[in-house]
């Protein structure tokens, strides 16, 4: 993913903030190392001026992120998610059938941890870190994932389905649980976790909103190559 048309990517916009439908592929801001390659904090600032960013997402994970307009409204924004008021939904295709319909994963985890800089589960040092996962449909290999995390820690979801024994399909990066070798081989760059939706409550207007991102055509192709339920 190299270019994107922004005005088709607006899920919700007013005076305060703006949501979008990340792609998949498309940084949330500026790369540490190299400022040129295309993110969505750039665009947005070329587009509109000064903006501020409420949380991110993986450079592979699509779906909806907020960002907002007024200084005002990110701090506000801010002070909500540090309080981890904001509901999030995502959806992903993972390795692996469950024997359960729902599970809570609550595993300390501690971000950056290896030399990988990957999110890991570290009993000792790690912050607490809660997901709920709900079973969507299965196949003998694989599974469609309803996921409801309750903190918000970067790779939370990645390292969490990772140990747990169900890597996100794709992820190149957190399938070591699963591969003797600590590699994998796929056909494409990106890994299959979509953000649903997210609701919250609007910093001005002080009303609940609940904002949903469309699946991606590859994510839901996916879904039917491997006969997952894609309407469930």
């Amino acid at each position: 993913m190299t270019e994107f048309i922004l005005k088709e990517k607006i899920l919700y916009e007013d005076n305060d903030l703006i949501a979008i439908n990340k792609p998949s592929g498309v940084l949330s801001i500026e790369d540490g190392y190299d400022r040129n390659k295309l993110n969505l904090r750039t665009t947005l600032n070329k587009a509109y001026g000064k903006i501020w960013t409420v949380h991110r997402l993986d450079k592979y994970t699509s779906g909806v992120i907020l960002f907002a307009k007024k200084k005002e409204s990110h701090r506000q924004l801010n002070l909500s998610f540090a309080n981890r008021e904001p509901e999030k939904n995502y959806r992903a295709i993972v390795n692996g059938f469950p024997v359960w319909d729902s599970f809570d994963i609550n595993l300390p985890l501690k971000v950056n941890g290896d030399r990988d800089h990957r999110t890991i589960f570290d009993p000792v040092n790690g912050k607490p870190a809660s997901t709920r996962i709900i079973r969507l449909s299965s196949t003998e290999r694989y599974s469609y994932f309803d996921i409801f995390p309750s903190s918000g820690l970067t790779h939370q979801i990645r390292a969490h389905l990772s140990a747990s024994g169900f890597p996100i399909f794709g992820d190149r990066l957190y399938w070591y649980c699963c591969d003797a070798n600590g590699k994998s081989d796929f056909p494409f760059s990106n890994f299959f976790l979509h953000a649903l939706s997210i609701t919250f409550r609007h910093p001005v207007l002080n009303k609940h909103i609940q904002i949903s991102a469309p699946m991606p055509l590859l994510f839901s192709t996916m879904l039917d190559e491997l006969k997952l339920c894609k309407n469930c």
